[in-house]
């Protein structure tokens, strides 16, 4: 059994270059491109996930914040200022923690250092910063610890400042409402039972709720394919959905196989995968079909939780639905779009 006190952290990106792409995501075929789904891996103490944040100078000083999300392609950025610079986070709920870019914070004290493992091999040693300060919208942090790590490849396809990830962790002790629809991040003060401290606020009324499990930063969700329950790892920052290559055959039949595609992880190590369709997902009793996947192996995955990940959904799944968050009372609320309602 792992320690308590060692957690792991994982960053999920996928970037997809396409030469051609069709408007429809339910049937785009991607020619000549390479897939990017770059993601990390490293051991380090982490902050206790009953901690107030990242910091016991963490603030909160209204009782609701709308954060407007910015797009890069199908990435949701959140501008914040870190120690005097101005840029953009990647909103990454597949982040257990802060994850800087070293373009930015490379001249910081740095300190510890783990061989990290990426989804294609190694990636090599991730190393660790304090920053003083990290203020976006009306919340700030201060004294806080990150990784550090090169994202130049995400600024340089991107043409955006990205300073760095940014996950749960620094938001848990908050309700969480992500919609992506309207480009919108809210946060909502609650208390130690998870209720919200404005009474006044009109509460979520999700179509689907379902309980946390877990005492961790990241979070799983339980969805259907094939009438087996599977295990997903909830990703804002991964471009498209994943499911594990060792799925057994009444899933994979579901599947629709689209092409082949060359998978770059974070090092330079680089695989081919597969591309297509999810065509049978269920989550409650909701059917959502034809969200874009990749299938690969999420051995590394599953080793760094200690459980086993049966996939990831990203923004195919993301797009269908406003999600709402609250770790303290563990549960999970969604709200599916019109556009998917029967």
């Amino acid at each position: 059994m792992r320690s308590e006190r060692l957690k792991y952290w994982i960053g999920i990106l996928a970037f997809v270059f396409a030469s051609s792409l069709c408007p429809s995501f339910s049937t785009a075929i991607y020619s000549g491109s390479t897939t990017y789904f770059s993601y990390f891996l490293s051991n380090y103490p982490s902050p206790s996930p009953q901690s107030n944040g990242y910091s016991p100078d963490f603030n909160v000083r209204v009782d609701s914040i709308s954060i407007p999300l910015k797009r890069a392609g199908r990435l949701f950025l959140i501008e914040a200022n870190i120690d005097g610079q101005t840029g953009n986070l990647i909103l990454d709920t597949g982040a257990n923690g802060l994850v800087l870019n070293s373009t930015y914070f490379r001249n910081y004290i740095k300190s510890g250092g783990n061989a990290s493992t990426g989804i294609t091999g190694g990636i090599g040693i991730v190393e660790q910063i304090a920053v003083n300060k990290i203020e976006f919208a009306e919340l700030t942090y201060k004294n806080v610890r990150a990784d550090l790590v090169n994202l130049g490849h995400i600024e340089n396809h991107r043409g955006v400042k990205i300073l760095g990830l940014i996950g749960f962790s620094m938001m848990r002790n908050l309700e969480i409402i992500i919609d992506p629809r309207n480009s919108e991040l809210k946060l909502i003060r609650i208390d130690k039972k998870g209720e919200r401290v404005n009474k006044r606020l009109s509460d979520f009324k999700p179509d689907y709720s379902q309980k946390i499990e877990g005492n961790t930063n990241i979070l799983f969700v339980k969805g259907k394919i094939a009438g087996k329950t599977l295990n997903f790892c909830f990703d804002t920052a991964a471009e498209t959905n994943a499911i594990s290559s060792d799925s057994n055959k009444s899933i994979m039949s579901t599947l629709t196989i689209t092409r082949r595609s060359t998978l770059k992880g974070a090092g330079s190590a680089r695989s081919e995968v597969l591309f297509g369709r999810m065509n049978e997902f269920t989550i409650g009793e909701k059917a959502l079909v034809e969200m874009e996947t990749i299938i690969t192996n999420m051995d590394a995955i599953s080793e760094s939780f200690g459980t086993k990940a049966d996939g990831i959904l990203g923004y195919s799944f993301l797009e269908r639905g406003t999600y709402c968050i609250n770790f303290v009372k563990k549960q999970l609320g969604i709200r599916f779009t019109k556009k998917e309602e029967k």
